[in-house]
């Protein structure tokens, strides 16, 4: 027989069982109307969707522990009553928690307050309805109306337009009513109106397929009553109002600019739209034209299409009163002949700039959106033949992105219905390839999210799957496809780890804190958050963006005050982010739940080693299971889109070898794994893990900023700068960066109003652990200010310390300032440092002064320490087997250890001391480490510094060897 799920789940764990577990909570203050739940210790949490589930659908809960349960019964609360109960599964170890999963299906009776129980906590209350999701379709299409330009909030949002209202602080007048001019300033263009893309203002050219998916959420339910909702009463459905403006801006271009698309970037700080500029057209602070995107017009194009069609197919079908219907059909056909203005455009520029989001294969990737929805709303047959071209010479790699990065897969469902016989056979084998990718990705949690995690959130690539799923659920009645979408929409409301929907105004405890510059509190300590229905945050990342040794994933719902210039990274929703989950609402409150026919899952293919979270150093070994049903395992650590090598087989599991040795300090890397099933599809795996920094020794500086794009903080981000937070009696600061000296630097501007005046300058509220490093070094020059002076401090959670001793005088040439961190009293906590800078005149003259670089670092002294009798128990095992590494610390300097690692398979281990009282390092000290193993031929070493020497290693060792484990049955 083959390995059974629990036997799989056991081998993903293995490698963390002797870790200790930490969990991190936020703490944030509930909104009224938020339900508490109970917390029982060890802490345990029941989650499960908090917008409820629908009465015939797959319904499920988990239940997330910090320990293994001993009792896994549970019960399913109606009110008081108990209406249900049974015996959870055990899901596994994942992300450093026990995961038991809960199959509820069995209850279809409608009620508004239902629980999950078990082991004493209750999840969040759920409602149970006949079609869950049609309660939600207002505030999908409320999310859009709020986000409109050039229109008040009161104009775009009638009065209870949706059941969740939009926070009164949210309300503002119509803005950028002056966009925009052109690139060089001197001609004025009307192109107000579109959608704000995101929690700034701008409008990017890359982000015009966005009307189309909404128009096509109509077209493709329009004969249910579902999509024919209009909650403004205008007589028009909803979402084709929603459709129609977005696409009046596309008009715009046509009309001015010939079939051009631009980008207009934001321009506000978080202020209401109407405070970024005077909104009186051919002013000084109109926006400009940026970008020029060829791809943009494509999808324009594409958009344009769509909605003429959604307009003719409502008039059609007697969704629109004829009294209006004169005035959309001219609507109607002014968006086809705008299509083709902009479709021309692209046809005659094929190797113009593709601008901003661009998609995969270039510019015929946008373009084959427009040719299928031109070709289905003129039947010219031209289009048809070009769309069915460049799917021809698509193949499965070309379907594992999103609508963000690839048109390809909305166009394909949208043409499989009338394209030729074997076109169709290509559409159905490339989608069925790309449900295989994303179910296959799926299956790596009990969680059902894409495991794909990096520095921008999950949610964006999650929910542009689902509408690809819901699509091909319309196309193909696949009953494991429509369990994948309801699955994954649980985990974007609640099912997840941190408990919390991540929709605005929807569940018990939805996200508070969104990045959006609607809410002109979020940078002040007295913000408390905001709601805008509907809205989809992008959720969780690889890592805390100001942490980065924080947990993998991690995930905190805080406000920008309390975080850095990356809270978008997790908090911002995004006009494209949501047109995934828009079209999978819509798509559950109309379509058929008769599935045709249920294929097979794909088959798992389990990656053992290592596992997300874990730090690596050097060459890292990839072990994943060898499956009997799968065959031809590969792997890539460079992305999907980047090509495929073959794994080897060695002690019976996949293997291959991964170095790290040149990587960046702190670089996190995704590794995916496919193989083939036994009918040829392909199944996916990925794991996660982040490349360590070197051990604190004096060859290992620490490098913070250089200005020019590097160091823990210089190269945290594009725009990593240092920000002039105060002005004491008053003046002030600025901050840019300059080539001065063959060097880049960062340049620190003061202009004083008073001999008082002073600028602090911070990294933003950035923190650097200097935890080993006993100097602080800071490079600097006076460029000829004549009085310039500056303060250097940093201070931990308890202190400010003044490094310069007081203000001190710039000196002129580059000199490098180094200040011994040991020697400040009371000792300071190295592990959160902040750094501000301060600049201060003698007089009342401007002062500037370079910095070139800031560092840390160690001097060199005494001798360096030895790792002796290294030893493990035993040299071979099965995956049951304890392995206990040994090995002994000894210095003659009597410097204790900053840590001892044991590095097995590349993967960094912190060993523990078997006697944490013995502080004599001169005649030896024990360290050890216990774990389990999974199946492979495994290596290790120790590795260790005091700091004050350069960090040493013991010899690689080939061992133990670990089978599978006895009770396994493999054939």
């Amino acid at each position: 027989m083959i390995f059974n799920k629990q036997m799989r789940q056991r081998f993903k764990r293995l490698s963390m069982i002797s870790m200790v577990m930490i969990l991190i909570v936020s703490s944030v203050a509930l909104t009224p109307g938020k339900q508490q739940i109970a917390k029982a210790e060890p802490s345990i949490q029941v989650v499960v969707s908090q917008a409820g589930y629908s009465a015939s659908d797959y319904k499920n809960a988990l239940v997330v522990s910090d320990t293994v349960l001993t009792d896994t019964y549970y019960q399913i609360v109606s009110a008081t009553n108990a209406v249900y109960s049974g015996t959870m599964t055990n899901e596994g170890y994942y992300w450093n928690k026990y995961v038991y999963s809960i199959d509820f299906s069995q209850i279809t009776t409608p009620g508004t307050s239902y629980t999950v129980r078990s082991n004493g906590v209750s999840s969040y209350s759920f409602p149970i309805a006949t079609n869950i999701w049609s309660n939600y379709r207002d505030e999908m299409t409320a999310f859009y109306r709020l986000l409109r330009s050039g229109v008040s909030t009161e104009a775009a949002y009638p009065a209870g337009y949706s059941s969740v209202a939009p926070s009164a602080k949210l309300y503002h007048g119509a803005g950028h009513l002056d966009d925009a001019k052109s690139a060089d300033g001197t001609k004025h263009y009307d192109l107000t109106g579109s959608w704000y893309d995101a929690g700034d203002y701008g409008k990017y050219g890359g982000n015009q397929w966005v009307g189309a998916e909404i128009a096509l959420a109509y077209v493709r339910y329009a004969n249910q009553p579902a999509v024919q909702y209009d909650n403004d009463h205008n007589h028009i459905p909803d979402l084709i109002d929603e459709a129609i403006f977005g696409s009046d801006y596309l008009v715009k271009y046509a009309d001015q600019l010939n079939g051009e698309m631009y980008n207009l970037k934001n321009n506000a700080a978080f202020i209401h739209p109407e405070k970024a500029t005077d909104n009186i057209p051919n002013t000084a602070d109109d926006r400009k034209l940026s970008d020029l995107s060829v791809g943009g017009s494509a999808k324009s194009a594409g958009t344009l299409a769509a909605t003429a069609r959604a307009i003719r197919i409502a008039i059609a079908n007697g969704a629109i009163p004829a009294s209006k219907q004169a005035d959309m059909n001219t609507l109607s056909d002014k968006y086809e002949a705008a299509a083709i203005v902009f479709y021309n455009y692209v046809v005659a520029h094929p190797d113009g700039p593709i601008g901003s989001y661009s998609t995969r294969g270039g510019i015929p990737n946008s373009k084959l959106l427009a040719d299928v929805e031109l070709y289905l709303l003129t039947g010219d047959a031209t289009y048809k033949n070009a769309a069915s071209a460049t799917i021809m010479g698509m193949d499965e790699l070309d379907v594992t992105s999103t609508n963000y990065w690839d048109m390809s897969p909305l166009s394909m469902a949208e043409l499989y219905p009338v394209a030729d016989s074997a076109t169709q056979t290509h559409i159905h084998d490339l989608l069925k390839a790309q449900v295989n990718y994303f179910l296959s990705s799926m299956d790596d949690t009990p969680y059902h999210v894409l495991n794909q995690f990096k520095n921008f959130g999950v949610n964006e690539p999650h929910a542009s799957y689902l509408g690809d799923m819901m699509r091909y659920y319309e196309l193909f009645g696949d009953q494991e496809v429509l369990d994948a979408v309801l699955k994954g929409t649980y985990w974007i409301f609640g099912e997840n780890p941190w408990n919390i929907s991540w929709v605005s105004g929807i569940g018990n405890d939805y996200v508070d804190f969104l990045h959006t510059r609607f809410d002109e509190q979020a940078n002040t300590a007295s913000g408390t958050g905001i709601v805008l229905p509907g809205a989809m945050v992008s959720g969780p990342n690889i890592k805390d963006t100001k942490d980065k040794n924080s947990v993998s994933p991690w995930y905190q719902d805080r406000s920008l005050f309390n975080d850095d210039t990356s809270q978008w990274r997790y908090n911002e929703f995004s006009i494209s982010i949501q047109a995934g989950l828009l079209y999978t609402i819509m798509g559950l409150s109309a379509t058929d739940r008769t599935p045709v026919h249920s294929s097979d899952a794909p088959v798992p293919f389990t990656i053992f080693s290592p596992t997300i979270g874990d730090r690596v150093r050097g060459e890292v070994t990839l072990f994943a299971d060898t499956d009997p049903r799968l065959r031809e395992a590969q792997y890539s650590p460079a992305g999907t889109a980047n090509g495929f090598q073959a794994m080897t087989v060695q002690a019976d599991v996949y293997k291959a070898v991964i170095d790290e040795s040149n990587s960046v300090p702190y670089f996190n890397r995704r590794v995916d794994v496919r193989a083939l099933d036994q009918q040829g599809n392909r199944t996916y795996s990925s794991t996660h893990y982040m490349v360590a920094p070197p051990l604190p020794d004096p060859s290992s500086p620490l490098l913070y900023d250089d200005f020019g794009g590097n160091g823990s903080w210089g190269g945290s981000s594009t725009n990593a700068t240092w920000v002039n937070w105060y002005n004491q009696s008053r003046g002030t600061g600025s901050f840019s960066k300059v080539t001065v000296d063959g060097r880049t630097a960062g340049k620190f501007s003061h202009v004083p109003v008073t001999v008082d005046s002073a600028a602090k300058f911070q990294p933003w509220h950035d923190t650097v652990d200097l935890t080993g490093y006993q100097y602080l070094n800071v490079t600097l020059k006076n460029p000829g200010a004549p009085s310039v002076r500056t303060r250097i401090e940093i201070s931990d959670n308890n202190k400010t310390y003044n490094l310069t001793g007081g203000w001190i005088n710039v000196p002129q040439d580059w000199t490098k300032l180094q200040f011994n961190l040991n020697t400040l009293s009371p000792a300071i906590d190295k592990k959160n440092v902040k750094l501000a800078i301060w600049l201060k005149e003698t007089t009342v003259t401007n002062g500037d002064m370079l910095v070139d670089e800031i560092s840390a670092s160690n001097i060199k002294r005494g001798s360096a320490p030895t790792l002796t009798k290294g030893t493990i128990n035993q040299t071979s095992g099965d995956s049951d087997t304890p392995f206990t590494f040994d090995v002994t610390y000894t210095d003659v300097d009597n410097d204790p250890p900053l840590a001892v690692e044991l590095l097995l398979d590349g993967v960094i281990h912190t060993m523990t001391a078997t006697d944490s009282a013995d502080t004599t390092y001169t005649d030896g000290k024990i360290y050890r480490y216990t774990t389990k193993l999974s199946p492979g031929q495994h290596s290790y070493y120790f590795h260790t510094t005091d700091t004050f020497t350069n960090a040493v290693s013991t010899p690689v060792q080939q061992q133990p060897s670990v089978n599978h484990p006895s009770s396994s049955d493999r054939d």
